[in-house]
């Protein structure tokens, strides 16, 4: 979701307009370095059959770098040999376990970064530069200090410049390779992009996932921040992921090169250069982790640290006692041409969806941290609730959003859905989440909270998780991904977590039989009604209305 409103827009467009656009700036005619494209071929002859990893680094390491080039450390656990013995058990099925609080979803992300020994591939929309994102970089770079092949693949529209100088000076590993995804052209002054390519950089690439050694795979709703790894004093996102092992890594990994090698992902040095008086030791710029721990105790890298502390994977993965459910999962991904419109729209993830997916017979559970449904969505939706389908709904609150513009791209909509009898709850901005009954929402408690996840259930046997929300940017503009998951178990967790029990979190909208909206909740232990939506005041209710108004759904 792009984080920007109409007034932002307004402001861009002025700011750009009074520039004169005399500067005009243009991509590279080549994306790529002879540098990255080697550590690609590296990668590729690490896998090539009778070839060992060791064999295939000395042989394609050169330069004057090569010392640095050094073998990975295949003294220590190697994921290929760990979770290929379980492969074999399982040939054409695939393992998933879920990731559910945000210190194991870092804790994750950070053990199996120490214990990959060939490669690792990362692709993510949203990579900020705070401690969570420092850390995990710190991670990887020590990873290819080991003789381990990272590449990194952002989207572009979070960045900025001193972020651009940290990727710059992790690139220079001779194990590291950065490349950015339809990236601005303006690197400083970014709000000039909204006029000089407005069109081109509205569609984003919202894949999220880490592959290690191509045999295990974190994807999901999360991107890389304090705020998505539950530890931001301000706000954190409830979210969800899954670890996936098996058949399903190879169709997550071949995704991954499509992107990787797309025209339109660029090495960063062929983007901006190295500033002058500016270190250009990657450890040392990481400014964020400059902390002294020791006096304080409950800094972020404190929590961060405790997360791996109290982590177990990697003892869990080398004793086979991750409790992975072993079924039939199916990857699906949008081809990164959707982001140039050079390819079908019949190929975009969401028409994936449908085929594989079909229309639910009993039951459809949603839940979505961006939900705009459309005129034609609540047109679907109320067909299938007339037909007898049990229809849930999770979504934020008006106050829970992070993206206003949202809200009234849902709010108008939930009379029609309610008066179908589909049921809508609204997760509250105060809701924690280690207050939560259900299983898949145990986690450690913040400030404001606000809903992240996107996931799914048809009936009693499929489950969607990935990056897809329900709205018409997920469909339309961005690209996506994510896995449907064919296990009774999982689906019947995930109709069973929209419930009453849900109430101390979230409210319940009710429709009266006067046409007036109530939100019905829970508040220390008491059953509370409210007439009028909780935390929207009269400029908010004239905000979302007009917003209403605006022909803007299709950019929701």
């Amino acid at each position: 979701m792009l984080n920007m409103d109409l007034s932002n827009l307004s402001l861009s467009l002025a700011l750009g307009l009074s520039l004169g656009l005399s500067g005009c700036q243009s991509l590279p005619d080549q994306p790529r370095l002879p540098e990255s494209q080697k550590l690609s071929a590296r990668v590729n002859a690490l896998y090539q059959q009778n070839n060992t990893p060791q064999n295939k680094l000395s042989q394609e390491s050169n330069g004057p770098d090569e010392s640095r080039s050094t073998v990975a450390n295949i003294d220590n656990t190697d994921l290929v040999a760990v979770i290929s013995e379980q492969n074999d058990i399982h040939p054409d099925l695939s393992g998933y376990h879920p990731i559910v609080t945000g210190a194991n979803a870092f804790a994750s992300r950070s053990i199996l970064t120490g214990m990959a020994t060939r490669n690792i591939d990362v692709q993510y929309y949203i990579w900020h530069n705070d401690q969570a994102g420092q850390l995990l970089l710190k991670d990887l770079w020590e990873a290819a200090e080991r003789g381990v092949i990272v590449r990194l693949l952002l989207d572009d529209f979070n960045n900025d410049a001193k972020f651009d100088q940290h990727l710059l000076r992790f690139s220079s590993h001779p194990n590291t390779a950065v490349r950015i995804v339809n990236p601005l052209m303006h690197r400083k002054f970014q709000m000039l992009n909204f006029v000089t390519g407005l069109p081109r950089i509205n569609r984003r690439m919202h894949n999220k996932s880490m592959i290690f050694d191509k045999q295990i795979t974190i994807i999901g709703g999360r991107n890389i921040g304090n705020e998505y790894l539950s530890n931001d004093q301000n706000s954190q996102f409830a979210d969800l992921d899954v670890l996936l092992i098996g058949k399903v890594v190879a169709d997550i990994d071949n995704s991954f090169s499509s992107y990787w090698s797309a025209p339109i992902s660029f090495d960063i040095e062929t983007l901006v250069s190295l500033e002058k008086g500016t270190t250009n030791d990657f450890l040392a710029g990481l400014d964020k982790l400059n902390v002294d721990e020791k006096n304080n105790s409950r800094s972020s890298l404190a929590v961060y640290k405790t997360a791996i502390e109290d982590s177990s994977i990697d003892t869990d993965l080398v004793n086979k006692d991750v409790p992975f459910r072993w079924t039939d999962i199916q990857f699906l991904s949008d081809d990164v041409g959707k982001l140039t419109k050079s390819v079908p729209t019949n190929t975009n993830l969401v028409h994936q969806l449908r085929t594989l997916l079909g229309s639910p017979s009993k039951k459809l559970t949603i839940i979505s941290s961006y939900f705009v449904p459309t005129k034609d969505g609540v047109s679907t939706l109320v067909q299938l609730a007339n037909n007898g389908v049990d229809i849930k709904i999770l979504t934020n609150s008006f106050d829970a959003t992070d993206v206003t513009a949202v809200h009234s791209g849902y709010s108008q909509w939930r009379p029609a859905l309610l008066r179908a009898g589909i049921k809508i709850y609204e997760l509250k901005s105060t809701a924690s989440e280690e207050k939560r009954d259900n299983k898949l929402w145990k986690a450690r408690s913040q400030s404001s909270t606000s809903l992240h996840a996107k996931t799914f259930a048809v009936d009693d046997h499929q489950v969607f998780v990935g990056s897809y929300n329900v709205d018409p940017r997920s469909a339309n503009i961005n690209t996506e991904m994510g896995v449907i998951i064919n296990d009774d178990e999982l689906a019947r967790q995930l109709h069973q977590a929209l419930s009453d029990n849900l109430l101390s979190q979230a409210y319940e909208v009710k429709l009266l039989d006067n046409n007036q909206l109530q939100w019905h909740t829970v508040e220390n232990g008491e059953k509370i009604i409210y007439d009028a939506e909780p935390r929207v005041g009269m400029s908010d209710h004239i905000w979302l209305t007009i917003m209403s108004w605006l022909p803007i759904d299709w950019l929701l």
